[in-house]
């Protein structure tokens, strides 16, 4: 099992033609048990595409890495004539997006934040389960500005990103500090753009996530304010998820529940040796270990939980208020509908029993 690299640009050409043949005839180009292309690899298992956003590398991050690498994805798919491919996607979830329209991927794995915007839009999809809880965003500040508490931030100038997690993360952040976006400057731009602008003194701070603004910090042109990994959980942690499009996930349940207890296998090895869990994190990444730790949850249950709790679904409901009330979505999740616990209940049930 190898994942396959596939960049933005090209995807979107894939995809956008995909949508457009799929629209012409009468089939939907699905397959009996679900699938767009009911695709078999060389050695005659049918190929399960599974999509994670990416920086540019092959590395999913978390339990899902952790089973593909350990083998348990193949332990767990393999006896039922499958095999997981997982496909990282420089263009992040519009593109995933489009891949689970057209049929290209059977689930993704990504953050709770965009699974709700596919949701929303129309995108039919079923919640397997949360996979991660923390945070990755920091705030870095110049060191030129003053800036040395957040209640410094009032009246100054901050870079962050619109209609995605920096958004709510840094409305969090002022409101922490005692402050609403009234009281400061806030500047629409991408994480490069914003670390730019930081390093030429345009901002006074930019909302980054781990490792981004070292240079800086290196430099001694900038500090880090605040991470949201240190900062109290039920504020500023967010779920990520398995999704999987539900004409495939009905079609094959056993699939899904392979998949999770693959991450239940992986996830008791993250919780038990969590220093090799982070040098590996490092290895595939091409981050340092210094920086994997930096976001590293102290609470590696609570971080890794694979489940569907009340305390992940309220944060998840959460998140659904911030795009409703940001107008980043315009229709509300049925959350009842969205949620199959089905497979979870299922794999934790069958884990259990051959782990005893």
């Amino acid at each position: 099992m190898k994942s396959k690299k596939i960049t933005a640009a090209v995807l979107g050409i894939v995809l956008t033609l995909g949508l457009v043949v799929s629209g012409c005839g009468s089939n939907n180009g699905t397959s009996s048990d679900g699938s767009a292309k009911a695709e078999k690899n060389k050695d005659g298992y049918e190929v399960v595409n599974i999509g994670f956003p990416s920086a540019g590398y092959e590395w999913a991050e978390g339990a899902l890495a952790v089973a593909e690498e350990k083998g348990y994805l193949d332990e767990y798919l393999n006896p039922l004539g499958y095999d997981a491919d997982l496909i990282p996607f420089t263009g992040a979830a519009p593109a995933i997006h489009e891949a689970l329209v057209s049929g290209d991927l059977d689930y993704a794995y990504y953050a709770g934040f965009a699974g709700i915007m596919a949701k929303s839009n129309g995108i039919d999809t079923k919640l397997l389960t949360v996979t991660s809880f923390g945070s990755v965003w920091q705030l870095a500040v110049s060191t030129d500005s003053g800036i040395t508490s957040l209640q410094d931030l009032k009246g100054k100038t901050i870079s962050y990103q619109r209609g995605a997690t920096p958004q709510m993360y840094v409305l969090k952040v002022l409101e922490e500090a005692g402050l609403t976006e009234n009281d400061v400057q806030l500047v629409n731009s991408t994480i490069p753009e914003g670390l730019s602008s930081l390093s030429t003194g345009a901002v006074d701070a930019a909302v980054v996530t781990y490792g981004q603004a070292d240079t800086l910090v290196e430099q001694g042109k900038a500090t880090i304010l605040h991470k949201g990994v240190e900062a109290d959980p039920d504020v500023f942690y967010e779920p990520n998820v398995l999704l999987g499009r539900s004409e495939y996930v009905s079609a094959n349940s056993d699939v899904s529940v392979a998949i999770i207890k693959a991450m239940l296998k992986a996830k008791d090895d993250i919780v038990s040796d969590p220093e090799a869990f982070y040098e590996l994190s490092a290895e595939k990444s091409g981050r340092t270990l210094e920086q994997v730790k930096s976001v590293a949850v102290s609470d590696l249950e609570l971080g890794y939980p694979i489940s569907l709790d009340d305390r992940y679904i309220t944060s998840l409901k959460n998140i659904e208020e911030f795009e409703l009330n940001n107008n980043i979505i315009s229709n509300r999740v049925d959350f009842d509908s969205w949620i199959d616990s089905s497979y979870l209940e299922k794999a934790v049930q069958e884990y259990q029993g051959t782990a005893q």
